[in-house]
């Protein structure tokens, strides 16, 4: 009988496995060894997934692509006498209706250009200013809507001559924004017993605003002062806090009817009367 061949060190002190064993490692090794081979196969033949990123998820990612700017505010300019200027009796200030405007428009607001008793031909006392020279002195050349307001300060010059010194004016605002769109608006009073001279100063100015084509705003035909107290201090001539208010109120809707044709680009060239 043959004698087992001796094994080394560790090893001699194991026993041998049985037939049986012996087959069951042998089939652990085979299968461990298919698994290792499909493991192996599968790697190098597998298509590796196509990530698809969500839609607009490239244009986020890319510096280069920016948002679309929103759209500017409107510019919005004033040129007036105390009307627009405001007095120590109310509209100062944020109280004054060009600034209340200004905020319903969510527009931009220039400083206005406004003196107490200027006028188109009357020329202020202390700055010796008209609206042409303000004009001239304070270009807004950005402004999508320019408004003149008055002036009950002209009531001693002739229609003719109003009439001229507005022409004047409006030709200067254009030459320096040649694209604002202008409005006009007349000489106010606060009561309903209107002079004759005032209504004279209305129609010169407002033959001016038909000839130039421009929106022509009418507080005499409006009534804007006749019918509400509280809206005239105890002077009888200067508007209060609530009278810039009730001014703001009647300027606003005509300033956004003129921007939204500004933003639909309608051309200018037809001159309406508002109340």
């Amino acid at each position: 009988m043959a004698r087992a061949p001796d094994r080394p060190g560790f090893f001699r002190s194991l026993p041998l496995p049985s037939r049986a064993e012996g087959l069951i490692i042998l089939a652990v090794l085979l299968v461990m060894a298919i698994g290792v081979g499909l493991s192996a196969w599968y790697a190098s033949n597998r298509t590796p997934p196509v990530f698809e990123p969500p839609e607009g998820a490239a244009a986020a990612a890319d510096p280069t692509t920016a948002p679309d700017a929103p759209d500017a505010p409107p510019v919005l300019a004033f040129y007036g006498d105390f009307l627009t200027a405001g007095t120590p009796q109310g509209g100062q200030g944020p109280a004054g209706w060009p600034a209340l405007v200004t905020e319903r428009l969510d527009a931009e607001g220039t400083p206005p250009h406004a003196v107490a008793d200027a006028g188109y031909v009357a020329d202020a006392a202390v700055t010796g200013d008209t609206f042409l020279t303000l004009v001239e002195r304070f270009p807004e050349p950005d402004a999508d809507v320019t408004v003149v307001f008055g002036s009950r300060n002209d009531y001693l010059a002739a229609p003719s001559v109003i009439t001229a010194a507005a022409t004047r004016t409006f030709d200067a605002i254009r030459a320096s924004a040649p694209d604002t769109r202008l409005v006009v608006i007349g000489p106010a009073w606060t009561d309903a017993v209107v002079p004759p001279e005032i209504r004279r100063v209305r129609d010169a100015v407002q033959q001016a605003a038909v000839a130039a084509g421009v929106t022509f705003v009418d507080p005499l035909a409006g009534r804007w002062f006749f019918d509400e107290l509280g809206l005239i201090a105890s002077d009888l001539v200067s508007p209060t806090d609530q009278g810039h208010v009730h001014m703001a109120d009647r300027i606003e809707p005509v300033l956004r009817d003129v921007l939204a044709d500004v933003a639909a680009g309608t051309p200018t060239g037809t001159a309406g009367a508002t109340p």
